[in-house]
């Protein structure tokens, strides 16, 4: 049986992977066009190839990341049923004072 946070440290781990993939294909796009520092619209439409590789690379990761984001979601809502519940403190007795 796998750990839940195994499942949920590589989803996430994709996930950021993800990120970073297409952070570098969206700099890329704009050195490869010069409108990396511009101040103004850029209507230039050159994709390099590293930026397609890169795309390439974010959309399996997030792909990779969807079935053990999935099983640890729903391990962690089987484990939340299964789960006991916490021990109550035993109420103390009203005490009855004799007058």
């Amino acid at each position: 049986m796998r750990s839940y946070r195994v499942l949920g440290v590589i989803a996430l781990g994709a996930i950021v992977l993800a990120v970073i993939s297409f952070t570098v294909v969206d700099v890329t796009i704009d050195g490869a066009n010069g409108c990396l520092a511009a101040r103004v619209v850029c209507r230039e439409h050159t994709v390099p190839s590293v930026a397609i590789g890169f795309a390439i690379a974010g959309v399996l990761a997030l792909l990779a990341a969807i079935p053990p984001a999935i099983g640890w979601v729903l391990g962690m809502l089987h484990r939340a049923e299964v789960a006991e519940p916490l021990p109550r403190r035993a109420r103390r007795p009203a005490v009855e004072e004799d007058f």
